[in-house]
């Protein structure tokens, strides 16, 4: 039978509805009871499971996984604020929006004047004005946080400039147990229009008086739970995952990808018991919870999992025609390409064509999908870094996106469904032995529309130079995992290109793991922090090259200009080479790169 249609069959679409809305009852913050039980809940829906065997991990959120800094435990069942002057008038509570308290704000009260921050990271912004007052300004909540602990500010009230005007964004501190220690005054988010009001009284020399309440607490311990569920044989794994933190009541980031996975695991498992498909028999696949970069990282950096190829679910429900989305089918950088990323390419766009032309026979998509290169901002960032080729499945851009309107009434089921049927799918051909020859037509065909996507809109001049790059370094992939000699053939027949790497050479010594621009604020101050900010303010690639790209790249030792060509090569972005300068410089004074000298004739 064909699998894909078995397991569209066995995906149950009124348990994805029900499990996405009872997820997102909890608090799903990282450090928090909440996720603890949220944990708990997706095991014992899958406890029972009789061809598949299910495990909850616990991991320490007080330890150091990699990259990732500890967490404080932390706990919040409410939150108030309200206008005392000009005029009393409630705006926000923690029961109507959980995004309103500030993940990880210490409890406590505080009523005040609104001082108006323009630009709340920079200290320069503050004076002896602050002190006794209570701040109202946007960035980053950390860095705010400490400032704001400097200059006496009595509270914080946090916005985001960009943000849809009348949600209330998630933001957080993330604190570790010892900045938890010296964290004494209350931190809350409110939304752009609530801030506007408050900005417009004060710009008129209004007085603007407020009084915050957070009802919250740390704890001294704290678990990172992760779930897994596996089935098959082999001594290699597919990885199919998704984070199940944030705040209750958001649904597309991230409940979305868990509750899909939740149902696909239950449908694997029953094809399996009905006899409909067999268990597969090349690799194992092992479906995984986490939550987002701690989970991630503690797992692969405790249990060691040989994974051969792994998918992420991260925001895949969206109601296209409400959040502005489109399906993002996001690759890893090419040294990590697998043919298994061809056979998920193909079936996600086959199961999302329902369309037909006029006068035509074939299929188009119904959908706004597309493919592109990578970029950071998920677990898939914690697998590439440990060399493990991961493709993202997500919806972007998305208005409501970390924000308490990010709600059930935005949520696609049926594309939900279609998107995770497809993933399970691709990783279960992608584990049966007799799906060789499949896999193999579909790869030859993918390559052709990887390096056609990728070289269409590289400049004429330099169009030429990818194509020769990127027949070498996918086709030799491929060539690695299956016997193509069309692809042979075309390697043969295709120059190739040489990136030149004479010079001082740079390697990266972090720890493995996406780490935080705050660790370059605590390591080196304000104005060298500010210089990375800069950076990505004006290229927002530059977050993706500085946290994830130059750790992965650099592992082994090569030159700035190396670096450079092979970004622009990879990826199609030509980075200034003063800029990259500038931020191995930084990278360096913080001891994450070395220089290690000049290569050796």
């Amino acid at each position: 039978m064909d699998p894909s249609k078995v397991l569209f069959n066995e995906f149950k679409i009124n348990d994805l509805i029900e499990y996405v809305y009872k997820l997102s009852k909890f608090h799903r913050i990282q450090g928090t009871d909440e996720l603890e039980r949220a944990g708990d809940y997706i095991f014992n829906l899958l406890k029972d499971v009789q061809e598949g065997k299910v495990t909850l991990h616990k991991y320490d959120y007080y330890k150091r996984y990699g990259a990732f800094d500890p967490v404080v435990g932390w706990s919040v069942t409410n939150g108030e604020l309200r206008i005392i002057k000009p005029k009393e008038e409630f705006l926000h509570s923690f029961d109507e929006s959980k995004t309103f308290v500030v993940a990880h704000s210490p409890g406590g009260k505080a009523s005040g004047s609104v001082v108006y921050i323009k630009d709340g990271e920079n200290p320069s912004s503050y004076n002896e004005k602050v002190g006794g007052k209570i701040i109202l300004t946007y960035g980053d909540p950390y860095i705010i946080y400490k400032n704001a602990l400097e200059f006496g500010a009595l509270g914080v009230i946090l916005y985001k400039y960009e943000a849809i005007e009348k949600g209330v964004p998630y933001m957080g501190l993330f604190l570790s147990p010892d900045e938890a220690k010296s964290a004494k005054i209350p931190i809350v988010s409110i939304s752009r229009s609530n801030a506007n009001k408050i900005i417009n009284w004060i710009n008129k020399g209004i007085d603007v008086k407020v009084s915050i309440s957070v009802q919250s607490s740390y704890r001294e311990y704290a678990q990172i739970p992760v779930i897994t569920y596996e089935v098959g044989t082999g001594d290699s794994e597919i990885h199919l995952y998704a984070h199940y933190c944030h705040p209750a009541n958001t649904i597309n980031d991230n409940v979305s990808g868990a509750a899909s996975l939740l149902v696909a695991a239950l449908a694997i498992d029953d094809s399996i018991k009905k006899g409909h498909i067999e268990v597969p028999d090349k690799h194992k696949i092992r479906i995984i919870w986490f939550p987002e970069y701690a989970g991630s990282l503690a797992y692969l950096s405790q249990e060691k999992p040989q994974v051969l190829f792994s998918i992420n679910l991260d925001m895949i429900g969206e109601k296209q025609e409400l959040t502005g989305s489109t399906i993002n089918f996001i690759r890893p950088p090419p040294q990590l390409f697998h043919p298994y990323e061809a056979i998920l390419y193909h079936i996600i766009r086959k199961n999302i064509s329902c369309n037909t032309p006029y006068s035509s026979g074939k299929k188009v998509l119904c959908y706004k999908f597309d493919s592109a290169p990578y970029s950071a901002g998920s677990d898939h960032d914690i697998y590439i870094h440990y060399k493990v080729p991961s493709v993202m499945i997500n919806q972007w851009p998305d208005k409501f996106y970390h924000s308490d309107l990010d709600t059930i009434e935005k949520f696609d089921a049926v594309l939900a469904k279609q998107i995770a049927v497809s993933a399970l799918t691709a990783a279960y051909i992608s584990s049966v032995s007799k799906y060789e020859d499949y896999i193999g037509r579909l790869s030859r065909a993918y390559f052709h529309i990887y390096i056609g996507q990728e070289t269409l809109d590289t400049p004429t001049k330099q169009k030429n130079e990818r194509y020769q790059y990127l027949v070498h370094m996918i086709g030799r992939r491929l060539l690695e995992y299956t016997s193509q000699m069309e692809i042979k053939e075309m390697i043969e027949a295709t120059p190739y290109i040489t990136i030149p790497d004479d010079g001082e050479y740079y390697r990266y010594i972090g720890e493995p793991g996406v780490f935080r621009l705050r660790y370059i604020y605590n390591k080196l101050g304000w104005h060298r922090y500010r210089v990375l900010k800069t950076l990505i303010d004006e290229m927002k690639f530059m977050n993706t090259i500085i946290r994830s790209i130059i750790p992965l790249y650099l592992e082994e030792p090569h030159t700035l200009e190396w670096l450079r060509r092979k970004l622009y090569l990879d990826f199609g972005v030509d980075v200034d080479y003063n800029k990259l300068k500038k931020i191995i410089s930084i990278l360096q004074e913080c001891n994450l790169i070395i220089k290690t000298g000049k290569l050796k004739k």
